[in-house]
């Protein structure tokens, strides 16, 4: 396969509020681009997502497929446009996000030491580790972003207070783990 040129990047990151800082709003949101070889996945005309729960999904896909019958996240898109809670999960992933069923899904699907990226008109073929490398940086955006805020309050009832420890720890676990490689 030739060198294809990845884009993952996330081009702006606020609060559900629209306030420069929210300390009651767990979830992220902003706007996002993936692209492939200049081709389009996901794009602001897409809309604005969760970039927390996307982040999560997207170190899930370091290890996993995802696809409509398999998916890292639990039923919402890739590129989820809402995340209201995060809960304890007996399924696969230890934590789910509760949002609406709206937002940009693309399947993720790995071959060997490429992935394929589909967001519905053809699967773009990248090296699966420059995919690594984008999802990294990815989630380094978030944790930047979250580091300039304001602490979030901590949740009040107990499943969602667990359900955001589980969230965290998942993602540094995952993310210590592709750093590894």
């Amino acid at each position: 396969m030739e060198y294809s040129v990845l884009e993952l990047r996330i081009l702006e990151s606020g609060w559900i509020s629209g306030e420069a800082d929210d300390a009651d709003d767990p979830f992220a949101h902003g706007t996002v681009m993936l692209a492939v070889d200049g081709h389009a996945l996901v794009t602001p005309a897409d809309g604005s997502f969760t970039l927390s729960a996307a982040g999560l999904y997207l170190l899930r896909t370091l290890q996993h497929d995802h696809a409509l019958v398999d998916t890292v996240s639990d039923g919402n898109a890739l590129f989820p446009c809402c995340g209201y809670i995060a809960l304890p999960s007996s399924g696969v992933f230890p934590v789910f996000c509760i949002g609406c069923p709206g937002g940009r899904d693309v399947t993720v699907t790995h071959q060997g030491d490429e992935v394929l990226l589909d967001a519905g008109d053809g699967p773009r073929r990248v090296f699966l580790l420059e995919w690594r490398k984008a999802v990294l940086a990815f989630v380094g955006a978030v944790e930047d972003f979250y580091a300039r805020c304001s602490p979030k309050h901590p949740a009040t009832d107990p499943e969602e207070a667990r359900g955001w420890a589980l969230f965290w720890a998942e993602w540094q676990q995952r993310r210590q783990a592709a750093q590894a490689l």
